[in-house]
């Protein structure tokens, strides 16, 4: 193996053989050797920055078919693409070192034979040629350096020996092809085939890719544009030489980038993964469709004060986020569209009620058919009120959900046990800025902000069998591991309990078949925020209406504002692709059964009701307690009274509806009339009735009482209970004191002093409930 050292040696051992004329000659070689062997080793020790290193690159955007979103400028305002060597198409490659620095993998870094021929162009003024190889060049770009003097040459010349020494040709090359300049401000093979023909470089034809090769000599002069006739004049003078022919190339600016979804694209070139290549899930189809349905909407809604909406879709399988929109508008300053309406924390109002339901289905406090009270009723001094300010008594537990009846849904949420509300959003990740205490049941009702990327993940959470996972934005994206938060029957029942039957509310899918709209939809406080959130097919879509600077605007109501926009976003939707409706019938893994019960009570046993259902039914967690509305008495056939015990030819059995006396009360006021059962016989001592309730409503669980002293110190205080109206009269007492009877619903008072003490109330069957009450003296 041949060395510098090996070579002085042999050249010295040699000195005597030679003439004596030859011998200075063969010590200056000897010299010479020797020299440019310790200079190259001096150089291993030198310092050489890679010559990539603090080059800031452009952060490119693509869709989920590799279809350009967005280049982005670097930190010094340059379009510079990284591209590694392996994605050099190796024509252009083998082009640009033919035509560059054919010598390119046989010299050192510097070409002397070059270096000579262009300095006797210069000296004899013959045309003037370059003598910069592939490394100089590198070496000029990534170090900034000026070679228009002799002290610059040499310099260019000393880094091009050290980038050899340091790095290998392929690593120079690379540099090469990211720093090569392409006119203005734009460097480096893969900005350039992005900005002038919009492709990548491995999809440039030859003669593109042999035109840009002709740039770096002169990128002031041959910048490519279609309006340059330099650039065009270097081309055909090299296809030319080459003796080939080219169409005309169409040559685009770089005014000519796309800038597409702007909202998620700015959020990439902002974040960890600026100046990288970065592979979305979107879809183009659907980012143009969604763009386009919210600036309709917000053309038709400018002049009812309804400037601006965000939406996003959700592929719930995967969990790919396939279009996102954060405004109406993100070039409209006046609507500040700028503004990403997916990650603002706003008031979701009603959106979260399908989580309550789903802990109570889990719970088992309920299934589909339970009948929950929709009833004036106070929590813990809250009087809550539905949206329109009515109350429709009774109503089984689906379509309580899907008209977001309040009082259910607070009801509910009061009988959660762990996990409740907050500590299902804790689980999730949800960010919460108070204390369960501070948000109380409000949270139910939208008492807490979140953003539209959380409630999408939370219903993408139902659609995926309780199973929580994260938002998949780009493929580089790294993802925490999934977490069971819910059962998969609670979360199938519950998305099942949003789809109704109603005209409208549905899209055709795949093979002919219908999809259900499964939505929810949401109004905050104050008419600053209208939401409607659900599932549609394999995505999750959120669509958000309402104004960044939170004006308020009484028509931002989720149902009249959000929903007609969520439903014509789901019908063009379907009209892109075909959809499956994933939750009309329960895949055969979940604990879940289509069961039959009565209509109006939700009863499993339906041997005394005529109305029947089908639902579903978790076994061994739905609950089964009857709820006593339906009973078979005994009636004597003379006088009508109700029997103590059946009698053949006496009497007849009958079922009869007896319902607790606070749902009579609102079903007198709708003018249905459910009268009571008959008064038993003198005789008779009734029996408790299972699954009679007995409710104390007055005093309030909780209330702390006030005796001023100067009243004697005693206080009034009133008495109420409800029951069915098979409960006769209530009595009540107070510490075992018998202080009065009324009937359900009607109220009594007793004057009670300072202390504690114990209430009861009981019906005719025995059925009691108690109270303990607290009044303390003030002066």
């Amino acid at each position: 193996m041949w060395t510098a050292a090996g070579e002085v040696t042999g050249i010295a051992s040699r000195l005597g053989a030679c003439p004596q004329w030859a011998r200075p000659l063969l010590r200056l070689a000897a010299g010479v050797l020797l020299a440019a062997f310790l200079f190259w080793g001096w150089l291993s020790l030198a310092e050489c920055p890679d010559p990539l290193a603090g080059k800031s690159f452009s952060t490119v955007v693509f869709d989920r078919d590799g279809g350009l979103i967005r280049v982005a400028l670097t930190d010094d305002d340059k379009y510079r693409i990284r591209m590694p060597l392996s994605e050099v198409p190796p024509e252009a490659l083998q082009a640009v070192v033919a035509y560059e620095d054919r010598w390119f993998w046989h010299h050192l870094g510097v070409n002397p034979f070059s270096i000579m021929r262009a300095a006797a162009g210069t000296v004899f003024g013959h045309r003037r040629l370059g003598a910069s190889t592939l490394t100089m060049q590198v070496a000029r770009l990534a170090y900034r350096l000026r070679t228009n003097t002799v002290g610059g040459k040499l310099r260019q010349m000393y880094l091009a020996l050290l980038l050899e020494r340091h790095f290998s040709k392929e690593r120079i090359l690379e540099a090469y092809f990211n720093l090569a300049p392409y006119g203005g401000n734009i460097e480096g093979l893969a900005a350039a085939a992005r900005v002038y023909f919009h492709k990548s470089p491995a999809a440039l034809s030859l003669s593109e890719s042999e035109a840009l090769m002709l740039v770096p000599q002169n990128p002031a002069a041959r910048r490519p544009s279609e309006a340059n006739p330099a650039f065009h004049e270097a081309a055909h003078r090299y296809w030319h030489h080459r003796r080939t022919e080219s169409a005309p190339l169409r040559v685009h600016s770089e005014r000519a980038l796309p800038f597409e979804v702007p909202h998620l694209s700015q959020e990439i070139v902002q974040g960890p993964m600026r100046g990288r290549a970065v592979h979305t899930f979107i879809s183009r189809p659907q980012q143009k469709m969604l763009e386009e349905r919210l600036r309709r909407f917000s053309r038709r809604g400018d002049r009812f004060g309804l400037k601006n909406a965000a939406a996003m879709l959700l592929h719930w399988p995967t969990m790919r986020v396939t279009a996102l929109a954060g405004s109406a508008d993100f070039l409209n300053s006046s609507i500040s569209g700028q503004i990403d309406g997916t990650r603002a924390k706003r008031s979701p109002g009603s959106t979260l009620k399908p989580l309550i339901y789903a802990l109570a289905l889990q719970q088992g406090l309920i299934h589909p058919q339970s009948v929950l009270l929709d009833t004036p009723k106070s929590f813990a001094g809250y009087d809550p009120e539905n949206f329109d300010r009515s109350f429709r008594g009774p109503l089984p537990a689906h379509e309580a959900l899907r008209s977001s009846r309040n009082v259910p849904a607070l009801f509910l949420a009061n009988r959660l046990v762990r996990p409740d509300l907050y500590g299902l959003l804790q689980s999730a990740g949800v960010p919460l800025d108070y204390s369960r205490e501070h948000y109380g049941l409000a949270l139910a009702l939208g008492g807490a902000e979140i953003s539209m990327r959380d409630l999408v993940r939370l219903y993408a959470m139902l659609a995926n069998g309780g199973v929580l996972r994260d938002l998949a934005l780009f493929e580089e994206q790294a993802a925490s591991a999934p977490r069971q938060l819910l059962t998969p029957e609670a979360g199938f029942v519950v998305l099942s309990m949003l789809g109704d039957d109603q005209a409208g509310n549905s899209v055709p899918g795949a093979d002919g078949t219908q999809v259900r709209m499964r939505v929810k939809t949401g109004t905050s406080n104050g008419f600053r925020d209208a939401w409607a959130c659900g599932i549609i097919g394999e995505y999750v879509l959120a669509v958000w209406v309402g104004n960044f600077d939170n004006t308020a605007n009484p028509l931002l109501v989720g149902a009249q504002a959000a929903l007609p926009l969520w439903r014509e976003i789901s019908r063009a939707l379907a009209a892109l692709e075909p959809l499956r409706d994933h939750f009309e019938q329960a895949p055969g893994t979940l604990n879940v059964e289509r069961i039959e019960v009565c209509r109006q009570t939700g009863d499993l046993d339906t041997s005394l009701c005529s109305d029947r259902t089908r639902t579903w039914f978790i076994p061994g967690v739905s609950p089964v307690k009857p709820s006593g509305v339906y009973r078979r008495i005994d009636i004597v056939i003379e006088s009508g009274l109700r029997a103590c015990m059946p009698e053949q030819g006496r009497t007849q059995s009958i079922v009869w509806e007896v319902w607790p006396s606070d749902l009579e009360r609102m079903f007198a006021l709708a003018g249905i009339v459910k009268p009571p059962p008959p008064e038993f016989e003198p005789a008779c001592r009734p029996e408790p009735v299972p699954g009679r309730k007995l409710q104390i409503q007055l005093p309030k669980k909780g209330l702390v009482f006030y005796a001023s002293l100067a009243s004697g110190a005693k206080t009034e205080v009133a008495l109420q209970a409800e029951s069915d109206s098979a409960a006769g009269k209530l009595s009540w007492f107070v510490d075992g004191s018998f202080v009065g009877a009324c009937a359900p619903g009607q109220t009594i008072s007793v004057k009670v002093a300072p202390g504690r003490y114990h209430v009861l109330v009981s019906d005719e069957s025995r059925v009691t409930a108690s109270r303990v009450i607290t009044v303390k003296a003030v002066p």
